[in-house]
């Protein structure tokens, strides 16, 4: 009973409570340790010091040590088993064995004191750039975990690398390292810091093992990292009030992590977090990092060099037409996911989709590819496109990226109907199942399958009449949809282009626009819905055009012409690319707005176009030191004038 006591009120203590003074700790010159006489100190202090793991603790000379010391060996053989193929290509492309490590950009931000996004949204478009973030300096790989900084927020869009890089980062031999999913976490499960870090991951260890490394990593934590992967993928919220339990306490997930970030637990440990931005912006200022550091995804030299080893003998075919003839596409391969789905769609395309040079030809060329795929031919692909379509939007409409259970059971779906579409889709992260089994969620992979099948519902489960109050009342009313709003002009301008307004579609229509994606359960009033879309697009145009200078500096007129030009140009439809060109506002202000290079190569094709004589542009700032070569060959070549 005393030693329990003792270790609780030690636990709760923390180092503020623990003293040592000159007749407590004696240096011994010769070996430079330093040992403990417990003269004049107390159980609960001396305990207090073991708990909290210091310099001190971690030179005690005592037995039990070896056997902490080989019981941490086990851990790390059993974290080297996981880590083996965590870094392998997503897309199912082939690689060889001399395949290029390269790092995403990473630079060293302002975050907690610019709007980076909305604090209260769980979905952000993933087009979404981060408005209002200081850059401070850029940093290497090797200074995420060499800093002097405890606590470190790495940030990112979908698809950019977050989760590559932790798992690169639990690969250093500097630290032994823990790498803990956030999806893999139990919201409404207790368990013990051990079981999180250990227990539940490393299954194959006996009981004594276990005890035996968590107390050499209590002992030793300044040796020690723990990343945690996804802070947006969690389906629960930090806490206000912490408790501070023991460290063998069973309690809630959240209230282990929050003591550790705000170091009543493990308070020398290096901590790595990973999120998308607006996940981060809901910590509280008690749990903030000590900084952040966002990933700007690949420079060129890098996307270059994986774009080559993925491609191998056609790289210098893809390479030219990508990047002469579709620069939008082009532009998506600087994030390392869509890469891959670029180059496999390049790689395999479909004759019912067409030449890769938008968006949507991309998603409909990768979704083309299961309804050949061996492990799906059973299986009606068209009622599971429909069911995942609904799911998709629902989780929009709510704005989550979080499907869980309950929905895919709504559904008629359980884990096994999706599993192996999920994996041929390539549309949802794959969740554990050695840990806590019952508490899985589904997400996808990178926010574009959500927001591509949002479209398709959108297109072929909403009646006309609910359609035309979409589009009036939300479509264009909430910037939350700028990126399903493209992929409806992709789907039902382009990819329904030999559908004429007013025309049912014929059988022959069917038959040569045959891509899986429009062509299952295609409802007769598709061509209306795209008549009420073309219009809409047209006056928005018109819309535009009207629009005096200092009217741009209003609401969010800069960021919604922009998506306009997005969504006209993912349509293919010269007509419509034609209409913006002709309506195309004689003044326009965009600054502040950052253009991406896929923004700013539309931008630049449409300036190029223009005949009549334009007053004034206000593009400060809008471009980035790569593109304004673009903006000054589009001024140069377009007939009219500035």
């Amino acid at each position: 009973m005393l030693e329990t006591t003792s270790d609780v009120c030690a636990d709760q203590a923390g180092p503020s409570n623990v003293s040592t003074t000159s007749q407590n700790v004696a240096t011994d010159q010769s070996t430079n340790k330093k040992s403990i006489h417990l003269e004049g100190a107390n159980l609960s202090n001396f305990q207090g010091i073991l708990n909290i793991g210091g310099d001190i603790s971690g030179q005690i000379a005592d037995p039990s040590r070896m056997k902490e010391q080989e019981a941490i060996e086990k851990v790390r053989q059993e974290q080297k088993k996981h880590r083996e193929a965590d870094l392998r290509p997503q897309a199912g492309i082939k690689v060889s064995e001399n395949f290029p490590v390269v790092h995403p950009n990473l630079e060293e931000v302002t975050f907690y004191q610019g709007g980076a996004a909305p604090k209260q949204e769980t979905y952000v478009p993933s087009t979404d750039d981060l408005m209002g973030i200081s850059h401070e300096r850029s940093i290497d790989f090797d200074d995420l975990v060499r800093s002097d900084k405890r606590y470190t927020g790495v940030i990112g869009n979908p698809g950019a690398g977050k989760s590559t890089l932790s798992k690169r980062l639990a690969k250093t031999e500097e630290f032994t390292t823990f790498h803990v999913k956030f999806s893999d976490l139990p919201g409404r499960r207790e368990l013990t810091l051990r079981e999180m870090l250990i227990d539940n991951n490393y299954i194959n260890l006996d009981d004594e093992t276990c005890k035996h490394s968590f107390e050499w990593v209590k002992i030793n934590q300044s040796q020690c990292l723990i990343i945690f992967d996804g802070l947006d993928q969690a389906n629960w919220a930090f806490e206000e009030e912490v408790a501070k339990l023991s460290y063998y306490a069973k309690q809630s997930v959240q209230n282990i992590i929050a003591n550790i970030f705000n170091k009543h637990y493990l308070p020398d440990v290096k901590i790595i977090i990973t999120s998308r931005p607006h996940s981060m912006l809901n910590i509280s200022h008690t749990l903030q990092p000590n900084r952040t550091i966002f990933i700007r995804e690949l420079s060129y030299d890098n996307m270059k060099s994986l774009f080559y080893a993925y491609t191998g003998s056609r790289a210098d075919e893809l390479w030219f037409q990508l990047s002469q003839n579709a620069p939008v596409v082009f532009s998506l391969c600087y994030n390392p996911l869509l890469l891959q789905l670029v180059i496999a769609a390049s790689l395999n395309p479909s004759k019912g989709v067409g030449e890769i040079t938008t968006t949507t030809r991309v998603f409909a060329t990768v979704l083309e590819g299961l309804r050949r795929c061996d492990n799906t031919k059973p299986r009606d692909i068209a009622g599971l496109i429909l069911q995942i379509s609904k799911l998709a939007y629902n989780a929009t409409k709510k704005s989550t990226v979080v499907i869980t259970p309950t929905e895919m059971e709504e559904e008629g779906l359980s884990s096994d109907d999706v599993q192996d579409i999920i994996v041929a889709l390539h549309a949802y992260v794959g969740f554990s199942q050695r840990v806590f089994d019952g508490d899985q969620k589904y997400f996808f992979s990178h926010q574009m399958f959500q927001e591509c099948f949002t479209a398709r519902y959108i297109i072929s489960q909403m009646s006309v009449d609910e359609f035309m109050s979409f589009v009036a009342n939300e479509a264009f009313a909430d910037e939350k949809w700028s990126v399903i709003r493209r992929f409806i002009s992709g789907l039902l301008v382009d990819m329904l282009r030999d559908c004429h307004v007013g025309d049912q579609v014929s059988t022959t229509d069917k038959q040569t626009r045959s891509t899986f994606l429009i062509k299952s359960q295609l409802p007769s009033d598709v061509a209306e819905k795209k008549r009420i879309w073309i219009e809409t697009l047209k006056s928005q145009l018109v819309h535009f055009e009207k629009l005096h200078w200092n009217e741009w500096s209003v609401g969010n007129n800069p960021r919604r012409y922009i998506s306009l030009l997005c969504e006209l140009h993912e349509s293919s439809d010269m007509e419509l690319l034609n209409v913006a060109s002709l309506r195309f506002p004689t003044e326009m202000d965009l600054h502040p707005l950052k253009l991406s290079s896929s923004e700013a190569a539309i931008f630049c094709d449409v300036l190029s176009k223009q005949r009549k004589e334009l007053k004034e542009l206000g593009l400060s700032n809008c471009f980035s030191p790569d593109d304004v070569e673009r903006l000054i060959s589009a001024i140069s070549e377009m007939p009219g004038k500035v």
